[in-house]
């Protein structure tokens, strides 16, 4: 290894040179990645040694960690006195973070169990738009973080906060933390590089016949159900929730998402859960095939949410 490719890695931090991270070039002063694809695994991001990435560096530019990547997820505190407030950052476990040039803290998490990304709002607190105030998110797959030794737009440096290694936390100890002290929901997914499931059919002229099917029809939130512009947060209908927002419906999109259990989807998957044939943890892309689908199917025509004549063959992605 050259000088300058140990240079460029010196200003990446120890605990954030692992090989299975990966690493965005952006622009100095930004906080963008400038090129297409890089949310992708697989797509236009780096490893920690990567020359493309050294080059960009060593020539004086930012650069960010992809999160989802890696099973690394990042606590993105936007107003991190007011959820020291709420007794929400003292109850994080302690890891690796780094200071924000706008006065932020992320604080970077190894999970295995990663749900959707989470924005975090106050319950009482109202910002200048007088919506409520945004508190921050929870990084998951399909975003980045710029990393520290970058530059703000306001030209203030990223630097380490809390020199730790990164510690591992599950899903659900997140989600217990933020349950009853602040409102949240998922993000908006333009970043996310899922596919959607295509279903295969013999005639190619017929339709999944769950298209036609409205999650909301399914079910919908149970106690005090709040309407954030046609994504309906309550309880969920099978499980119950403490905090009353761990379920959710996008009316837009329909489809439904469990905060607890890091479960979802669409109506086949609706069906599945509250009639017992799988449960809500179980409720993952890829989960119904095979005979399982096929109970999902007859359940579907027998609780006359499709009609029976539709005869699925084969369920793929």
């Amino acid at each position: 290894m050259n000088e300058l490719m140990k240079k460029a890695i010196s200003k990446i931090p120890p605990q954030l040179r692992r090989e299975e991270f990966r690493f965005v070039p952006i622009l100095r002063g930004d906080k963008r990645p400038f090129e297409g694809g890089w949310n992708k695994p697989g797509g236009n991001n780096y490893s920690f040694n990567d020359p493309k990435l050294a080059g960009f560096m060593l020539s004086g530019h930012n650069y960010g960690v992809c999160t989802g990547m890696g099973d690394l997820i990042i606590f993105d505190s936007d107003a991190e006195l007011r959820l020291q407030e709420l007794g929400v950052s003292d109850a994080l476990p302690e890891t690796f973070s780094a200071r924000t040039g706008g006065g932020g803290l992320h604080r970077y998490y190894l999970c295995k169990d990663t749900g959707e990304k989470i924005i975090m709002f106050d319950k009482e607190l109202v910002g200048d738009d007088g919506k409520p105030l945004h508190l921050g998110e929870v990084q998951t797959l399909g975003f980045q973080c710029v990393c520290p030794g970058s530059v703000h737009p306001n030209g203030n440096l990223y630097r380490v906060e809390v020199d730790l290694p990164i510690a591992e936390v599950e899903w659900s100890t997140i989600y217990d933390i933020l349950e009853e002290k602040v409102d949240f929901s998922l993000a908006e997914d333009e970043a996310k590089t899922d596919k959607p499931l295509v279903i295969k059919v013999r005639n190619p002229s017929m339709d999944d016949p769950f298209d036609r099917i409205n999650v909301e029809d399914i079910w919908r939130p149970s106690g005090k159900v709040r309407d954030r512009g046609g994504v309906l947060v309550g309880s969920h209908p099978v499980h119950g929730s403490t905090g009353g927002q761990n379920f959710q419906i996008n009316t837009r999109k329909n489809s439904w998402y469990c905060f607890r259990c890091n479960g979802g989807g669409g109506a086949a998957l609706a069906i599945a859960v509250k009639e017992g044939i799988i449960s809500c943890s179980e409720a993952k892309k890829g989960v119904l095939r095979g005979e399982l689908y096929l109970r999902v199917l007859e359940m579907a025509k027998e609780k006359g949410y499709i009609k029976p004549s539709l005869t699925i063959v084969e369920r793929v992605r």
